[in-house]
Parts: C-alpha cells; sequence; structure tokens
C-alpha cells in the first residue's frame, strides 16, 4: 500500500515521508519512540505536577479571548473532573480546532488552573478522537503513547507529534494485518531461549505501543541485545579475517640490538607501562599476520616515543614508516621529536635514517624533493596530515602506519593510507581515554594496549574551578607566575566575536591581553585559522620562551609539549566536553614544576559545575572519560558523531554494559567454532548479516 493512503498522511505529507527515506509502510518499523506518555485521569492530575501525560476529556465549554495576548480556555471533562487548558496565540483559528462536545487527546503538563477554578493543564499538543472510528478506539487502548523524533521536513506539513503518533499507529495495524509474518526473526531460537528474550516480532510491537510500562524496558533490551550482537559479529569477523592474512610482513630486525641502541638514545628511562607495550609491539611486527593495534594512553604518558620503536623495527627491516596526524600543528610537533630521536639514534646505531614532513602549504619545489625521496626510499619516516595518503604520494615500501588521534580520520582516510603499502602494520593512537564500552563497541576489532604509568617525576596538575567574577584574582596569580619565569596558556572556544554565542573571542581578548590587561609582557595567539608556518612561528616563540602569554583555540589540543608552559586558563570551561578539557589541561603539568589548571565558567548552572567539578577532583582520564561518556552519550564522546558504528536505536552504552559484555562473548565464541554461519542453527544470523550489513562488512574490512 502506498503511503499515501495511510490514514493522516495523503499525498503532501506522503512527500515529506520520502524526504526522511520513509516509501513505505514497512519503514515504519524501524521507528523507535524517544519518550512516552501515560495516560491518566482528570483526577489524578495532582500527582503527576511537572510531569508530561496525556488527557482524553470532551470539551464542555470554551472562552475565547477578550483581548489578543490572553490564552484560548478549554475545559475539558473526562468523567472524573475538569480541567481548564490555556492555549495562547492563533486565537482566530481555535474555534475551528475545537468545538464543543468534540472529543480529543491533549498532552501536557499538570499546574495551576488559568482562572484557578479548576486543575490546569499546560498545553503541549491534542489529537482530535472519533469514538465512532475502530481506530481510534484501538488507538486509545494502550495507556502509553510513543513521541517519535519530530523532522523539520514533517512539521512543514503540519504533522505534531500526536498526529505522528497516531499514523505510526496506523501503519502498523496496516502492516501486521495485511502480513502477520512481516517481521522476520534475526536472533537463532535457542538464543533466544536461553537468555528468554521476546521475539524480534513482539519487541518491535511492544516497544513501539507497549500494554505494560515494563514491556517497554523488554522489548528494548531485546533489541538493543540485537544491536551489540551483530556488532560484534562484525567485529568478529574482522578479527578473524586480519587474523587469518597471510600477507603481513613480517619484520626481520635484531631485536635485542635495537632495544639497546634506542635505550642509549634516550634521555630519560622508560616506565614499566611503555616496556610492556613495546614488547606487544614488537611481537606483532615480528610475526607474520598484519597488526592492527591501539594503543590508548592518558595525557603525557609517552605514545610517541613507544611508537618510535615500531617505527624503528620497520625502518632497521628495510621499510618505510607513515605518521599521519589529524593537524597541522600536531604533525610539526611530531616532526621535531622524531628528528630529534633519530638524529641520535644515528649516531648511536651508526645509521642514516631520514624524517621527512608532508603537510599542505609547503613550496611546490621543496614539495616534489620530498615526494621523490618518498618514492625513492630515501625517506624512511613520513610524518605528516591528510597529505600522506594523496594520489601524487608514492611509497616505495611502506611497512608500518602510526594514525594519531585516530577518530579524527574517516574510514575511508585511513583505508586510503593502508592502500599505500602491501598489508603494512597498523597502529592507532589515541590521548583519549576510551571507556571499555566505548572501546568493545568501536574499537573492538583491534588488540587494545594501554600505557597507564606516567613517566616519574610529573606531578598533577592543580585544578580549580573559578566564576568570570574572580578575574583580577586570576591574572594578579598569572602575573606572579610569569614573573618567576613560567608561561601561560590562556584557551577559548572560538576565534571571532558571534552574535549567536555568548562566548569568549580568542582574537578580542588577545587585543585586550596585549594592549592592556598583559602590556608588560609579550603576548601570542595561535587558532586554526592561520597558515601551518604562521602557527609555527608563534609556537617556536613560545617554546623558546619569548612570548610570556599564548592565547589559543582548541588547535593546542593534543601533541603540544613545552614543559615551562605550567599554567592553563580554560575561558568559558563548560562549553567543552571533559574529555577535550582533559586533554587540554594535559599540555601544562609537563615538566618538574607544579602546574596549575583553572577553568573559567560565566552563569554556571547545577549540572556544568557538577561536570566541571570532576576534573577539579580527578586527574585520572578513564575516570574523566566514563563521566563523560555518561553525560554526553557514546555518539558524541569524540567531539564528532562516528559514522555507522555507533548509532545506536535502542542501546545505551552506559546502562547495557552487561549486554555488551554478554553479546561480544557470544559473538565471538560463535564466530570461533562457525566462522562461516553455516551450521543449521547459526543460517538465521548468516541471512540476517547478508541482508542488513553487506555494507556494514564492506566498511569494516577496509577500516
Amino acid at each position: 500500500m502506498d503511503i499515501k493512503y495511510l490514514k493522516g498522511v495523503g499525498e503532501k505529507r506522503a512527500e515529506a515521508f520520502n524526504k526522511i527515506g520513509i516509501t513505505k509502510l514497512e519503514d515504519f518499523l524501524a521507528f523507535i519512540p524517544r519518550a512516552y506518555l501515560k495516560r491518566i485521569n482528570i483526577n489524578e492530575l495532582y500527582r503527576f505536577v511537572g510531569e508530561n501525560i496525556l488527557i482524553k476529556g470532551i470539551i464542555t465549554d470554551i472562552d475565547f479571548p477578550a483581548r489578543p495576548k490572553h490564552p484560548t480556555i478549554l475545559f475539558l471533562d473526562d468523567g472524573t473532573g475538569t480541567a481548564e487548558i490555556p492555549i495562547y496565540g492563533a486565537s482566530e483559528f481555535r474555534s475551528k480546532q475545537f468545538r464543543l462536545n468534540d472529543t480529543f487527546l491533549i498532552w501536557g503538563k499538570p499546574s495551576q488552573g488559568y482562572r484557578k477554578s479548576h486543575f490546569g493543564i499546560d498545553y503541549r499538543d491534542h489529537l482530535k478522537i472519533n469514538e465512532g472510528e475502530q481506530n481510534d478506539l484501538e488507538f486509545l487502548k494502550f495507556n502509553y503513547i510513543p513521541v517519535y523524533e519530530l523532522s523539520g521536513v514533517l512539521k512543514k506539513t503540519w504533522i505534531k507529534p500526536l498526529l505522528l503518533s497516531k499514523i505510526v499507529f496506523n501503519a502498523f495495524k496496516a502492516l501486521v494485518k495485511n502480513n502477520p509474518a512481516l517481521i522476520e526473526e534475526t536472533i537463532p531460537a535457542y538464543i533466544l531461549e536461553s537468555k528468554g528474550y521476546i521475539s524480534k516480532k513482539d519487541a518491535v510491537l511492544r516497544i513501539n505501543f507497549p500494554a505494560l510500562f515494563e514491556d517497554i524496558e523488554t522489548a528494548r533490551k531485546r533489541l538493543s541485545f540485537e544491536e551489540l550482537f551483530y556488532l560484534q559479529l562484525l567485529l568478529a569477523l574482522k578479527r578473524l579475517s586480519m587474523k587469518n592474512e597471510v600477507k603481513g610482513i613480517s619484520f626481520s630486525t635484531d631485536i635485542p640490538e635495537l632495544k639497546e641502541n634506542f635505550r642509549k638514545s634516550l634521555r630519560f628511562e622508560l616506565t614499566n607501562a611503555q616496556k610492556r607495550v613495546m614488547e606487544e609491539i614488537s611481537g606483532d611486527m615480528m610475526s607474520k599476520q598484519v597488526m592492527n593495534r591501539l594503543l590508548q594512553g592518558d595525557v603525557g604518558s609517552g605514545k610517541t616515543i613507544v611508537s618510535l620503536f615500531g617505527i624503528l623495527i620497520a625502518c632497521e627491516g628495510g621499510y618505510q614508516s607513515a605518521l599521519m596526524c589529524p593537524t597541522e600543528i600536531l604533525a610539526e610537533q611530531h616532526f621535531a621529536t622524531l628528528t630529534a630521536f633519530i638524529d641520535n639514534y644515528n649516531i648511536v646505531s651508526g645509521k642514516n635514517f631520514k624524517v621527512t614532513l608532508l603537510i599542505g602549504g609547503q613550496k611546490k619545489r621543496h614539495r616534489e624533493e620530498l615526494l621523490r625521496d618518498i618514492r625513492l626510499g630515501v625517506s624512511h619516516i613520513i610524518v605528516g596530515t591528510h597529505a600522506l595518503f594523496q594520489t601524487a604520494v608514492e611509497y616505495k615500501n611502506l611497512g608500518f602506519v602510526i594514525i594519531d588521534e585516530q577518530h579524527k580520520f574517516g574510514v575511508m582516510q585511513r583505508a586510503k593510507l593502508k592502500e599505500k603499502g602491501l598489508n603494512p602494520d597498523v597502529l592507532v593512537m589515541t590521548a583519549t581515554p576510551i571507556p571499555r564500552t566505548l572501546s568493545l563497541t568501536y574499537y573492538g576489532d583491534l588488540d587494545v594496549s594501554v600505557i597507564d604509568e606516567l613517566p616519574s617525576g610529573r606531578k598533577p596538575v592543580k585544578t580549580f574551578l573559578r566564576e568570570d567574577s574572580d578575574k583580577e584574582n586570576i591574572f594578579s596569580f598569572l602575573r606572579q607566575k610569569i614573573n618567576e619565569g613560567r608561561q601561560v596558556f590562556i584557551i577559548y572556544p572560538i576565534i571571532d566575536e558571534s552574535e549567536k554565542l555568548d562566548l569568549k573571542s580568542a582574537e578580542d581578548n588577545y587585543k585586550n591581553f596585549r594592549e592592556n590587561i598583559f602590556s608588560e609582557y609579550k603576548v601570542g595567539i595561535v587558532h586554526g585559522r592561520m597558515l601551518w608556518y604562521e602557527i609555527e612561528e608563534e609556537m617556536n616563540a613560545f617554546k623558546d620562551g619569548k612570548t610570556h602569554i599564548l592565547v589559543a583555540t582548541t588547535v593546542i589540543e593534543v601533541g603540544i609539549d613545552i614543559p615551562n608552559a605550567t599554567i592553563m586558563i580554560i575561558e568559558e570551561a563548560q562549553r567543552f566536553g571533559l574529555s577535550q578539557l582533559h586533554q587540554l589541561r594535559g599540555r601544562v603539568g609537563r615538566g618538574a614544576e607544579q602546574s596549575y589548571c583553572i577553568f573559567i565558567g560565566k552563569n554556571l548552572d547545577e549540572i556544568s559545575r557538577k561536570r566541571l567539578s570532576i576534573l577539579c577532583e580527578t586527574g585520572d582520564g578513564f575516570k574523566i572519560a566514563e563521566a563523560d561518556m555518561e553525560i554526553r552519550g557514546p555518539g558524541d564522546f569524540f567531539g564528532i558523531r562516528q559514522s555507522g558504528i555507533l548509532n545506536f536505536s535502542c542501546t545505551d552504552l552506559v546502562r547495557d554494559k552487561d549486554l555488551l559484555n554478554y553479546s561480544r562473548k557470544l559473538a565471538f565464541s560463535i564466530i570461533k567454532s562457525d566462522p562461516h554461519l553455516r551450521s543449521p542453527e547459526n543460517i538465521t544470523i548468516r541471512n540476517n548479516l547478508l541482508k542488513e550489513y553487506k555494507d556494514a562488512l564492506y566498511l569494516m574490512n577496509i577500516s
């Protein structure tokens, strides 16, 4: 049946549904409510003050406004009492919308009546009910009515929330009536029975139109299990594919000699955690299987040095390495770090390894020389941004790929870099500590290494939350520390003043600091709209101690290592995610001196104050990450939406930790015992994977 013939739709609305991907009735089966409204009686209103509820009743009286700004007041009677419902605006249309003795379903929040003669309802939406129609009577059998996400496209056709709920109900009724077996089962019977899960059909029907409140969670758990189970199946299949890959590089490197030369090239002692992770990486790289490893480490834990060990295994084995960074400023930082180390290593080992930087904006002749060196193998270690996988870049023998802050790169970008070599080993690094639940979903196919130990001598950064009104005291503190020889970061969330957002501006405040507040000191600025060489010039001045205060945006979030910078001020701190604030804080506390981080908030509400207080209480990135995910949700954890893999409709990774662990264990067990899913009991899984997850299978194969 064409959806335009569905009651409540019609031709114009059908076009609107088509624009959001609803082209046939079956598409409504994918709808998941974002909330539910409980139907109650008017004599119960006092028990639900401030809550969203539904009331069904008959209009017994209407008071139209005497003045334009006054509301139209409906008097609704449901047999248990009368409620008055003030509705503001469009009073000239209300006489057409609402007529005496008509029956309506009203959505709102109980409140004191407008005229205080009856209990009132703060109006949100309404739906006219025809008690002579079987469809409407069946709709009213449910005590919990679903509320769905309402897109702007649908709103333009005057579809409101309760009408959308009724349209979805009409679609479900038509679908089930015409084809009772329409909703195919996706989970084998032996799994459903072992966990007591309801069928896919029951879950879809109950989550949309629950008979009891308990039905909602029963259905959500069943659908959440399905989402997690199939994700873990995909990850298990990907890991199996990687383990069976026969064309991986087995690096022929003398590891004991490399370790000795590596140790001599360092000016500090490695932590036990770094040594452990280096063993894990070298074990992978010496094997014939392709390495796909995630390296997690808190800010300042020494991930770059560990990745250098892998780079040297590749170089000593006769292969090139590529380190891809999300920003030019981070690429510059890594280039400087690697060059300094490799210079030492070459002296110690008698080698002549060369580090090359490849980023945008380099002069044509210089870039052509770099590309030639990479093509001929003169460059052994290539550091850069997405420029590393552009068509013009040809590697002689790329054997090892490191992707830093890899969540900031898309799947296709990572795939393009891997394709530059012949099944190179891959190490992906992140300084954003990832909650275990998120790690098992987004990185569940990778082997994971964690550096959970900071270098000795590091003092915890003292962190404080202050109000905007505390500025004078903060500035006095900065002057004191600058006069003692220390340097300061001041971070802003945007570059220019915005009329829409009341945020502090980096450029305007930079000017005020330089000309007025801190005119006796040298003040610099870096932000994302500057050219790479402008940023480099400012950063070098700060690093060399020529600049006392560096005003910046989040361009300095990762990779900046300036031990003398011991104070960080973050303006409008409530605008940042907790993990991002933790990353920014990690730019200080990198030397032996005591460091400080001060979050400045303006008009902080209770939630913002609670969030920022977590950072003041702990420096443990994993605890902060867990709190961040609980507050912001997994999809926004990294500051950007991950495509595909985290787009759950029913799963809540905070609530469903046990379900995730169970689904992962089950999925990996099934793939281990039946890798091709050919056994009769797993045919349902195989068919559903091929039907619903073809695109995901392809993307996960290249990511």
